[in-house]
């Protein structure tokens, strides 16, 4: 029986991501690459649109948006 696909989400620690202001905020990030990816917060936490992010449920471009947002927050 195939396991069903449960979306994952990087939770911030500083703030609730609940109901936050900034909830739909997309934030552009090029990867080691050169690739382009986008970086979301939801009501749930962060998501990255890169394959690792789908796989993991993180990823440095999730993680590095993560980052910024607690630095300009704290």
């Amino acid at each position: 029986m195939p396991r069903k696909f449960i979306k994952k989400y990087l939770k911030p620690d500083l703030f609730d991501p609940k109901d936050h202001v900034w909830v739909g905020v997309v934030w552009p990030v090029e990867g080691s690459t050169g690739n382009k990816y986008s970086v979301e917060l939801t009501e749930k936490g962060f998501e990255c649109d890169c394959r690792g992010f789908g796989y993991h449920g993180y990823c440095k471009h999730s993680r590095q948006v993560l980052k910024q947002v607690e630095r300009a927050i704290a």
